[in-house]
């Protein structure tokens, strides 16, 4: 008698989601609202540059200056990240960033994705 397949069914829901592209989805966000815009840039005064092949280390268990003890990206920790806190305007760290502006709403969830799948250098 031959074997027979008793296995589950794969279920569309059951294939894990894509993740968040640091490369790909987060620094062009940095790229075009933060770092070009004069904002985030080599020398500027905040000294948080935010161009590409810097910004990483300079967010990611960064300990803020400005609300301490809080972590500029705290990887797994979206809403104890000052840059999740000032992209969707918390009180709690000061005005909302980008100045002027808003990010789509694209932008933001996948900034705050990134973080809680553990802020990887991806």
């Amino acid at each position: 008698m031959g074997c027979v397949d008793m296995g589950s069914e794969t279920k569309m829901d059951d294939n894990p989601k894509a993740s968040v592209s640091f490369s790909s989805d987060i620094q062009p966000v940095f790229d075009i609202s933060c770092a070009t815009s004069g904002c985030h840039g080599t020398g500027h005064f905040t000294n948080l540059d935010l161009s590409e092949g810097n910004s990483y280390i300079n967010l990611v268990n960064v300990e803020s200056l400005n609300f301490s003890p809080l972590k500029l990206v705290d990887p797994g920790k979206s809403e104890d990240s000052v840059l999740y806190l000032k992209i969707v305007g918390s009180s709690e760290t000061g005005s909302k960033m980008p100045p002027g502006g808003t990010l789509s709403d694209a932008s933001v969830t996948n900034i705050q994705t990134w973080i809680t799948e553990g802020a990887e250098n991806n």
